[in-house]
């Protein structure tokens, strides 16, 4: 199967792609194309916005597209508002291609919660992140969703600028995915979504088992 991958950032555009070679799926992901989703627009609006790019993707032949968006600080039921905007952007998508599949992942609440979900990629960031410690603490334990992660990711940086794009792709350079999944239930979503085999039948991560865990590439 082939996926096709839209995403609301250009942070996400830069750094995904350091991440999609190792998460170990039985599936082709292009590279993201990014489009100009914001996060609290309506249903409607998420879904023309999206909507844009969907000729580009069918050009190169998905069958599937996948689209992530910040769910930022929206009080909106998470599942809720994900089967509304997949059925505003499905709606659109069947009039060009009634036989492609079409899913969409929250961020929760955005991509940093992602980014701070594994710790131990951020020690192997001597240069760039000091303290990780102060991260892992507040995120261990499948909480990394519920932490405000660019608070966190802004007061470790070393540097003195904090770039998210130059950030992100460091990051995503040493995450594990199986790690940040523990900590992060949307982030299982997304290996769920792409069809990773660790996640497709469960919604928890595997506990206390290292046989079904793919190390990354």
């Amino acid at each position: 199967m082939k996926i096709g991958l839209l995403v609301d950032g250009q942070a996400e555009y830069k750094c995904l792609p350091h991440l999609l070679l190792r998460l170990g799926l039985p599936h082709q992901v292009l590279a993201p194309f990014y489009c100009d989703i914001q996060p609290f627009a309506s249903p409607a609006q998420m879904a023309l916005a999206a909507s844009k790019r969907f000729s580009i993707l069918l050009g190169k032949g998905v069958d599937s597209i996948v689209i992530l968006i910040d769910k930022e600080s929206r009080q909106d039921c998470t599942g809720k508002l994900v089967r509304a905007i997949e059925r505003e952007t499905k709606a659109r998508l069947s009039a060009l291609a009634p036989e492609i599949g079409l899913h969409v992942v929250l961020k929760v609440s955005k991509l940093e919660n992602w980014l701070v979900a594994d710790p131990l990629a951020l020690r192997d960031l001597p240069g760039l992140v000091e303290n990780p410690d102060r991260i892992g603490k507040q995120v261990s334990g499948d909480r990394a969703d519920a932490v405000d992660a660019e608070a966190l990711l802004r007061a470790c940086w070393r540097k003195k600028d904090f770039n998210k794009p130059e950030c992100a792709v460091a990051i995503c350079k040493k995450l594990n995915p199986a790690r940040a999944a523990k900590n992060s239930r949307s982030f299982r979503k997304l290996l769920k979504t792409l069809g990773h085999p660790d996640y497709v039948e469960t919604k928890r991560p595997p506990q206390g088992s290292t046989q079904r865990t793919r190390k990354p590439k």
